[in-house]
């Protein structure tokens, strides 16, 4: 049987010719759906097509001051110049003692008490031989710091650092905290004067804060 050239030839060219075809309509349709999207999008943007859920609130209101306090940019209140202890925290930690219970929380710079425990609450004190003694202190200085790290709070300041060396149940209650993973000291604030401390009126944007910069001088202040 003989097999004409000419006629392979021809049946391989239609073939190519209709595969680059298919190809191309199959483009033409992605590029065709992709500028309808576009084209409904600057629509819908531009208020033809714009729904009542499709309007943005020109005013942002934060409502979590948490956010920019977790950034470390939120101002800490600096008291006045001749306050013994001018409160320049955000989170400060308490310990009371009394001649029947012990009670721990951590208060806000505003005033509010944000985490509390306490020998009055009998799911801690129907496990406990005492409430006043020093396994009490720990065991609050524990539930304390596992409500803190449930609140999102993970670094906190405290004046009980002075009394550790006369008070045993301060320095378990403090232990106790360390070791549920709370810092007892907070992070340095980022200013102005952190990052450009020849333009203290320059504005700094949070993106541009160098957090490992601002730790390390933290560090070498506390150090000096």
């Amino acid at each position: 049987m003989r097999v004409n050239v000419h006629d392979s030839g021809m049946v391989n060219f239609f073939r190519s010719t209709l595969s680059y075809f298919i190809t191309f309509m199959c483009v033409f349709h992605k590029i065709y759906w992709c500028l309808f999207l576009q084209l409904s999008l600057s629509r819908s943007t531009h208020g033809v097509m714009c729904g009542e859920n499709d309007k943005v609130n020109p005013d942002f209101i934060n409502r979590n001051p948490r956010s920019m306090e977790m950034l470390r940019l939120a101002r800490k209140p600096q008291g006045w110049d001749l306050e013994a202890s001018p409160p320049k925290n955000w989170y400060k930690l308490h310990l009371e003692q009394s001649n029947r219970h012990i009670k721990g929380w951590v208060e806000h710079h505003t005033g509010i008490t944000v985490v509390s425990a306490s020998t009055h609450e009998w799911s801690i004190k129907q496990h406990l031989y005492s409430t006043t003694s020093v396994n009490a202190a720990e065991n609050i200085g524990r539930i304390l710091a596992q409500r803190c790290l449930e609140s999102g709070i993970c670094e906190i300041s405290t004046d009980l650092e002075k009394y550790k060396d006369s008070s045993e149940k301060v320095r378990a209650f403090l232990s106790s905290i360390e070791e549920g993973g709370i810092h007892p000291k907070e992070a340095f604030t980022i200013n102005e004067r952190l990052m450009q401390r020849w333009f203290l009126s320059a504005p700094v944007l949070p993106w541009h804060v160098s957090e490992e910069q601002v730790l390390k001088d933290d560090q070498q202040n506390n150090a000096d």
